[in-house]
């Protein structure tokens, strides 16, 4: 009934409208200006057509055609009768559209537009059923679309400058940071020797892999430390005591930051790494310091180094016999609650006098042992085999008192924490250089014990042997002056020590040694020994005149107090109780060359 209803309405709508047309009549095909065009009828309009502005007649014409129905749901003219097909559905989309006036947006209440029938159709209404009274679209109107899409444009561009802003803030924030960390204070203390061990391995692969930074911790294939846990411990600590700093690359993802985009905190495996500037203005000069302060730290702390090892290395034979169970005889990990007693076992067997591949080999029979013991021996629990490899390596090991251990090569699957080479570098290094050290005392004990009496080297007190002294007036006077004697001094053999630290044993007169220095060397006694001194250049020019720490540190070991000298050192013999210079003999050479070892391991190591 519903259907016949607005049938015979529409009907009784076209019968009202005919007379009031008789009445106001248009003769032109066309509407005046200003009338609307309303289909079907004006007096009963379902939809208006509204053209483009600057069509022709005849594209209205074919819009008028196109539109054209008398009952909803079927069109007066199927598009072929009205011309080609693309070209009228092409005309009609481009120079008209459609208004349904009696479906309105949900929105702004205004009646949606259409642009062609395939449009029409899919608002599902063309059909007996077109609404006669105004209804709800299902969806806003274009109108409303484009304003809402205008709208949501304009809140994403203002949502980005904010967000551009805010990372502008963040980024400033997070530059500020790091440029505090790098410039920040000198520390007051040195750290520990476990974290000075840390801090030497890092600035050595720095130094040998020519790095500028150092991280992201968490994208390294290794350790610094025994773990990735130990590892954000140590610079944490490190970072918070000035000792290294924080550095590019990074992102703004490494902080975090308050309601005012302002850093707070930083996530210490997610940035880069460098030592600060209070150590050297580059990162190579900063880590060079770096490895020379902390092995002089070290070296008063050998004992504390040598437990790292042990302590490191006990845990590398405990991840071996792990692998070994999982891998090899595929077996549960050691048991949590046994993990302490395989570390002590092992560390204990260091502790003693083994070295870490005779821990390696123990570890190798105590897991086949155990592995063996299982296979053989049903219903045992999970785990048992594992927790027994504990108890045979703590047997192993005390069975190897009384007999040889062999020796296994560590394999390449146990990991191992870049402090472990350093550490094990530095204390091969520590021996070498006490070694030396010791060779060097011996000697300089033996030639102080022969020549063993007080000694004067105040030129005035020395007794007169017919020696002429350098006259460092005079020479100046007469080389300001241009005038040139012939060299009339005797020869005498002297070593020399460049700032590349080369020791080299030469033949010259006295005045060559003294050119060799340069033009106003000073003579340095060596108050340590009696019969030796040497020439350090006076006027030294830093760029010509290069640091020689070598020569430093043979003074030093000789007993002079100079300081730190620059450019070419020459040591002579002298005669006791006198200042003339005389031929090293083949003791003194001797003490020489052991002084520039020592010196030389101590300033490498």
């Amino acid at each position: 009934m519903g259907k016949r209803d607005r049938r015979r309405k529409r009907q009784q709508a076209k019968q009202a409208g005919a007379a009031v047309t008789k009445q106001k009549h248009v003769p032109s095909g066309e509407p005046s200006v200003g009338e609307r065009v309303l289909l079907p009828t004006p007096e009963a309009p379902l939809i208006e057509l509204h053209f483009n502005d600057g069509i022709t007649d005849d594209a209205k014409a074919l819009c008028r055609a196109y539109w054209d129905f008398t009952q909803p749901g079927t069109w007066a003219r199927n598009v072929a009768q009205i011309g080609q097909t693309t070209f009228v559905s092409q005309t009609a989309r481009t120079s008209c559209r459609v208004s349904l006036l009696t479906v309105v947006c949900p929105s702004c209440t205004m009646p949606i537009t259409v642009a062609n029938r395939s449009e029409m159709t899919a608002t599902r209404l063309w059909n007996d059923d077109f609404p006669l009274e105004p209804i709800p679209a299902r969806a806003v109107c274009q109108d409303c679309r484009t304003t809402a899409q205008a709208q949501a444009a304009a809140e994403k561009a203002l949502e980005q400058e904010r967000a551009a802003a805010a990372d502008k803030r963040k980024i400033d924030s997070a530059s500020a940071w790091l440029g505090r960390s790098l410039h920040a204070d000198e520390p007051l203390s040195y750290p520990t020797p476990h974290q000075a061990v840390g801090l030497l391995a890092l600035a050595e692969i720095i130094l040998r892999n020519d790095l500028e930074s150092f991280g992201p911790l968490k994208n390294l294939s290794y350790t610094v430390t025994a773990s990735t846990s130990t590892d954000i411990e140590l610079f944490r600590d490190m970072f918070q005591a000035h000792w290294i700093a924080a550095t590019t690359p990074a992102t703004t993802a490494c902080f975090t930051y308050n309601e005012d985009d302002q850093a707070e905190t930083m996530y210490v495996d997610a940035v880069c790494w460098t030592f600060p500037r209070w150590l050297g203005p580059t990162t190579h000069e900063a880590a060079t310091a770096a490895v020379d302060q902390l092995s002089k730290y070290l070296a008063d702390h050998t004992d504390a180094v040598t437990k790292i090892v042990q302590s490191l290395e006990a845990g590398m034979a405990v991840d071996y016999l792990n692998g070994l169970l999982t891998d090899r005889y595929n077996e549960l990990p050691i048991p949590e609650h046994r993990l302490p007693d395989a570390y002590e076992h092992a560390l204990e067997a260091l502790q003693n006098g083994y070295v870490l591949e005779q821990v390696i080999a123990e570890a190798w029979g105590a897991a086949a042992a155990s592995a063996a013991w299982g296979q053989r021996t049903p219903g045992l629990k999970p785990g048992a085999v594992s927790s027994a490899s504990v108890t045979n390596l703590k047997r192993r090991i005390g069975f190897a008192k009384d007999r040889p251990v062999p020796h296994y090569s560590v394999p390449n699957s146990v990991p191992r924490p870049a402090t472990h080479s350093t550490a094990v570098r530095f204390l091969a290094e520590r021996q070498e250089a006490d070694a030396a050290l010791a060779r060097f005392r011996a000697i300089h004990q033996r030639i102080n014990s022969r020549d063993a009496q007080e000694l004067s080297h105040d030129p005035d007190d020395a007794p007169d042997d017919g020696w002429t002294r350098f006259d460092s007036k005079k020479w100046l006077a007469d080389f300001m002056e241009g005038k040139k004697k012939p060299d009339t001094t005797p020869a005498v053999t002297f070593a020399a020590v460049t700032p590349t630290g080369d020791l080299a044993i030469q033949t010259a007169t006295e005045q060559e040694m003294r050119y060799t220095v340069g033009g106003m060397p000073e003579a340095l006694p060596l108050d340590g020994s009696a019969t030796l001194d040497a020439l350090v250049p006076v006027f030294e020019d830093h760029k010509t005149h290069k640091p020689n720490p070598v020569a430093t540190r043979m003074i030093e070991l000789l007993g002079g107090g100079f300081g730190i000298v620059n450019g070419t050192v020459v040591f002579f013999q002298t005669p006791v109780g006198s200042r003339r210079p005389r031929d090293l003999d083949d003791d003194h050479q001797e003490l020489l060359w052991a002084a520039h070892t020592a010196a030389k391991v101590t300033a490498e190591s």
